[in-house]
């Protein structure tokens, strides 16, 4: 089941809200509303909108962060130079790298009145050493208004049961230190964050590291109405619930901190028969973009400005792909701006057809640093495979569990699975026949073996293709000029 092609206004959206009751002590907070009517203004205004959200956090860090105050008079700029997102082509691309080696200079010697310090928040280091960004507590406060949003656009009902499989870490500690276990429910009678303000029903979350099968137990024994996780978690719990249904109270999902690729998608969409929606966020910045019913990534202007760029840090025509660029607008503490993520998105124009007029990009594609030194057509290849095992019938894939692509020096690529039991031939026979098709004329050939484990990577994130050719985690890649 899918959403593409639901379309919305702002009647609809705020009827939608009205569904939301808010806590007696937070009747009169107005953010939540304000956030409905800012989704359908007219384009202009959303520009002016960004415009000045823009100059202000520029005008501030040109004057009060070392970093900028030297980058704008190496360049000549002054702070009415960069005044609408077309002129952030006038300063530079800001790498990790540029972060790491920057780090006491791109903190303000003071915050601005009202604001104050949060915390510390940190990057998960999947593509290198983790980066570690100051926030202030309006930044911060951003995700719980924001993780709102996102629940009413996947249309949540906030009296009903929502699910978490996230890792230990992501849950609070117990009592006496350590690790939360495995196994055991964590429980809230409202839900994390939207609970604060809102009316809402219980929330229960269960570790990711807890045996998959027991996850699928835990989630037909508790019957919530809505799952959050991991994106590539979602495909894992479809393969380990051996053609059933993982949990028939489930009515959506909600994939997060990883990307969900076109042919997983379509098999989790099937394998669950329910709409699987998708975030974008980074812990350096908070949540960015929410896909819409369109298959578009709607940017939380409110928050961010992103631009998708070429790279020398150019903005990309529609229909090309190029890397994120992001500007946290609401973080003083520590001013990103034109910050790398190191993802890579299509770049769109035009309004999006569910009716929104915040500013969206396309399908994201992956990590810039993980892909830029492949040789050409790899990529094409390991999405032939990762089609060729999703579109396979239920029954042929009912013992996998997990499959890898890895690409070596030689020429060789290999499909790691990781089973429960044998595969019949119809899942080999349907991999070799892709392999066929999408090989052509070029030498590279497929080894198909078995894995007692395949492990996540760094930071947690499920990497379903490794290359030989990728660049380190630590090691430097190209930065735009």
């Amino acid at each position: 089941m899918t959403l593409t092609g639901i379309a919305t206004d702002l009647a609809c959206e705020r009827e939608e809200q009205g569904r939301w009751r808010l806590r007696p002590r937070y009747a009169k907070v107005k953010v939540f509303d304000q956030l409905v009517d800012g989704e359908f203004l007219p384009q202009d205004e959303q520009r002016r909108r960004q415009s000045r959200a823009l100059s202000r956090i520029i005008e501030f860090a040109a004057a009060e962060v070392p970093y900028y105050r030297d980058l704008f008079a190496a360049r000549g700029l002054g702070v009415r130079d960069i005044q609408s997102p077309d002129d952030l082509v006038k300063l530079p691309v800001l790498g990790k790298e540029s972060v790491h080696a920057n780090h006491d200079r791109l903190r303000p010697a003071r915050l601005p009145r009202g604001e104050r310090l949060h915390g510390i928040f940190s990057s998960s280091g999947t593509t290198g050493q983790p980066t570690k960004i100051f926030q202030t507590a309006s930044s911060n406060a951003m995700f719980s208004y924001l993780g709102q949003r996102q629940y009413r656009w996947c249309r949540f009902d906030p009296g009903k049961t929502i699910a978490f499989l996230r890792y230990p870490g992501d849950f609070p500690a117990p009592r006496g230190g350590g690790a939360y276990p495995d196994g055991v429910t964590y429980r809230l009678p409202r839900w994390r964050y939207a609970g604060f303000f809102f009316e809402t029903g219980p929330w229960l979350g269960l570790t990711i590291t807890t045996p998959v099968e027991r996850q699928i137990e835990w989630l037909r024994d508790q019957r919530p109405a809505y799952l959050c996780t991991h994106a590539s978690w979602l495909e894992q719990l479809c393969y380990a619930a051996a053609g059933e249904t993982v949990a028939d109270s489930l009515e959506s999902v909600l994939g997060i901190s990883e990307d969900l690729r076109a042919p997983a998608r379509r098999f989790v969409e099937r394998a669950l028969d329910v709409p699987v929606h998708q975030n974008y966020g980074m812990n350096e910045i908070g949540l960015m973009a929410m896909r819409c019913a369109a298959g578009r990534y709607h940017v939380h202007a409110e928050h961010c400005l992103i631009e998708i760029v070429d790279e020398e840090g150019q903005p990309c025509p529609p229909g090309e792909t190029g890397r994120i660029a992001v500007t946290a607008l609401r973080n003083p503490a520590m001013p990103l701006i034109r910050y790398d993520t190191d993802d890579m998105a299509e770049a769109l124009d035009g309004l999006c057809p569910c009716g929104r007029s915040l500013p969206s990009f396309g399908n994201l594609t992956g990590r810039y640093r993980r892909y830029l030194s492949l040789p050409e057509g790899s990529y094409q290849l390991f999405l032939a495979l990762r089609t060729a095992v999703n579109d396979l019938p239920g029954d042929t894939v009912r013992a996998l569990r997990r499959f890898q692509v890895h690409q070596y020096r030689d020429g060789r690529f290999e499909l790691r699975l990781m089973v429960a039991g044998p595969l019949p031939p119809a899942f080999y026979e349907g991999v070799r026949a892709a392999w066929a098709a999408a090989i052509g004329t070029r030498t590279e050939t497929l080894s198909v073996v078995e894995a007692e484990e395949i492990p996540r990577g760094r930071g947690g994130k499920f990497q379903d293709f490794t290359s030989d050719y990728m660049l380190a985690p630590d090691s430097e890649p190209p930065t735009p000029a």
